[in-house]
Order: C-alpha cells, then structure tokens, then sequence
C-alpha cells in the first residue's frame, strides 16, 4: 500500500512540474514576443535608426525656408545640388539653391543656408527641430 501512496504523491509532482516547465515556456514565448515587436517599433524613424540622414535633412531645410518666406512668395528648389555639413552630431547645415517666382513671372536665382539642430522625434515633423540660423541670398 505504501508504494501506491509513494507512486501517487510522485505523480502528483510530476504533473506539477509540468505545469511550471509549461508556465516557464510560455512566458519566455510572451518575453521573446515583447522584445520583438519593441525592436520592430523602435526601428521605423528613431530609435535603433539614430540621426536623419541628408535627404532627410534637406526636405526639412526646404520646410524652414518657405515657412520663413511671406506667404505670397513662391520658391522652388533645385534637388540636383545640395551641400550638407555637420558641426556636430545633431547640428545640421544645409546649403542650396533656389529660385523665388517675382510679380511679373520673372525668376529670381538665389543661395540659401540653413543651420537646424535635430531634437529627436519624427524626422519629417518640424517639432523634431529646431532653427538655428536661416540665410538667403
């Protein structure tokens, strides 16, 4: 009788054991989910991505320069030559060309530097930026 009693009670720990090799598997698979879907959402605009790249940088001088620009103007940008330099990690200056549309359909050629700092965020939102200096020519 005592060996059934003993064969029973190691039964029992067996299934417990189970039960907790269960548990333990299924909550490394939740763990493995949660880092994967953090990596996957950290690598769309910021996170493991780091600085905006020039392309990037440009679009956003153009951004400031019309915003600085009266609200009358027209100015259309040259995208087949722009210089980028960097003062620092996130310290970005931009210089181009552009051409400003004048009240008798003339065109008026003229160069233009931005020096942007990038705060972090959206790359392609002004917010995630701040103006430094703004120079046209």
């Amino acid at each position: 009788m005592e060996k059934n009693i003993y064969l029973g009670s190691k039964s029992e720990k067996k299934k417990k054991a189970l039960k907790g090799v269960w548990f333990i598997l299924a909550a490394a698979a939740v763990f493995v989910f949660v880092i994967l879907r953090y990596v996957q959402g950290s690598s769309m605009k910021i996170g493991s991505r780091g600085l905006p790249d020039k392309e990037e940088a440009y679009q956003m001088a153009k951004q400031f320069l019309k915003a600085d620009s009266p609200g009358s103007e027209q100015i259309d940008f040259s995208d087949d030559g722009f210089s980028i330099g960097k003062k620092t990690d996130s310290i970005y200056v931009i210089k181009s060309t552009f051409e400003k549309h004048l009240d008798g359909g003339d065109l008026k050629k003229g160069d233009f530097s931005v020096t942007m700092r990038y705060k972090g965020g959206t790359v392609d939102e002004q917010d995630s930026w701040e103006l430094m200096n703004i120079n046209k020519d």
